[in-house]
Parts: C-alpha cells; sequence; structure tokens
C-alpha cells in the first residue's frame, strides 16, 4: 500500500464512495480482507476525519465559518458518508483490531471516535483483560 499527501483521508474516501455505490444487496468487504497495515491506516484516516468534522461544527456553531478566503474552500477535501458510517466502520476495524493483537489501537479508535462503551460489544474471553489493562493505564496516565 502506498500513501500519498496529496489527497488527505484519501483512503477513507474511497472506502466510503464505495460503500455508497454498491448495490445494497452487495456486502462490502471486511476491511481486514484488505489486511493490517490497511485497516491501521483506515483507522486513523477515521480519527482525523472525526475531528475534521467535529471542528468545522465548532466553527459553524460559533459562527466562525464565514470569513474564510475562497481558496481554503476550494482546497477542502470532502469524505463522503454521515458520522454514523463513520463511526459503523471505526467498530469494524476495531473488531478487526482487537482479532490481531492489537488491543490499544481499538481501544483508542473507539475513544477518539466517541464509541468507547461499544468495546464492550466487541471484547472476547481473549481479549477482555489486556482491553482493561490498557484502559486502566491510560485512565491514569
Amino acid at each position: 500500500m502506498t500513501y500519498s499527501d496529496t489527497e488527505p483521508r484519501g483512503t477513507l474516501r474511497y472506502r466510503l464512495l464505495s460503500a455508497a455505490q454498491r448495490p445494497k444487496d452487495s456486502p462490502l468487504s471486511d476491511p481486514g480482507s484488505w489486511g493490517h497495515e490497511y485497516v491501521r491506516h483506515l483507522a486513523a484516516e477515521l480519527g482525523e476525519e472525526f475531528s475534521v468534522r467535529e471542528q468545522e461544527e465548532l466553527e459553524y456553531s460559533l459562527d466562525i465559518d464565514n470569513d474564510k478566503d475562497e481558496d481554503a474552500k476550494v482546497a477542502k477535501v470532502t469524505v463522503p458518508g454521515t458520522i454514523e458510517e463513520l463511526r459503523d466502520l471505526a467498530k469494524e476495524c476495531a473488531k478487526f483490531l482487537l482479532e490481531h493483537n492489537a488491543e490499544p489501537d481499538a481501544v483508542d479508535l473507539l475513544e477518539e471516535m466517541e464509541i468507547i462503551e461499544e468495546v464492550t460489544k466487541l471484547v472476547d474471553e481473549n481479549t477482555y483483560e489486556r482491553v482493561c489493562q490498557y484502559m486502566i493505564r491510560y485512565v491514569y496516565i
């Protein structure tokens, strides 16, 4: 997999575009079928996109958005999908990460997406102890 700085959050953008283009009865492939690095990259972009959307929402609510110049509006990259679709994809990624011994990454992703409560539905007898240990350490930092 290659990474390009020319299109911020491009992997996420194309993932969500492909989900929007598929027929309703056609399942989208599991992100894990593309490999561990793809899922980690997608998780990072999910966090970035969620932060960008939160910031835009805050700016909109504070009416700061009025003074942006035209160049900034042209350069803006739009990623399709709703916050709920981003969160659903984050849960899929977190599930994969938990299954592949990347508990800290899964917890961090769920926390960043503000859906940490979903971790209880994703852990199993093999992962709950490490998730709990990480979360306890996280709280005390």
